[in-house]
């Protein structure tokens, strides 16, 4: 079996393209369309990878990524940002993420990424 994704993404096609991607390779996958609902779920489920959309509702809260750490501490966090990048970046890179996917992304690249942080479990 392959290992579970948490996706927050405030764009309905971005959450389906990333769940159609992962569920093809056998990932279990949850979608959220804001970062408000982290918590609730982290209390319930954990996530080898958690990709946050740096636009989406809530991501940028001062708190979440402590709090992230806390609650599912080895969850891989990788934010998604614009091609162009911002401050925030560097704040999240402080605080803990795993890493960066800049849009527009490549799948090849997204996928690499998933297969090295979510080792297949049998």
């Amino acid at each position: 079996m392959a290992g579970k994704i948490l996706i927050v993404d405030q764009d309905p096609s971005c959450r389906n393209y990333f769940q159609i991607l992962f569920e093809k390779k056998g990932y279990q996958v949850v979608c959220l369309e804001d970062g408000y609902q982290i918590a609730g779920i982290l209390n319930d489920k954990s996530f080898d990878v958690i990709f946050l959309d740096s636009q989406t509702e809530g991501v940028r809260d001062r708190d979440l990524f402590p709090q992230i750490r806390r609650i599912s501490p080895d969850s891989h966090i990788l934010l998604i940002t614009s091609a162009s990048g911002n401050g925030f970046l560097k704040e999240a890179m402080e605080k803990g993420i795993y890493g960066c996917i800049k849009k527009p992304f490549k799948k090849d690249e997204i996928l690499s990424f998933v297969h090295l942080l979510s080792p297949r479990k049998s």
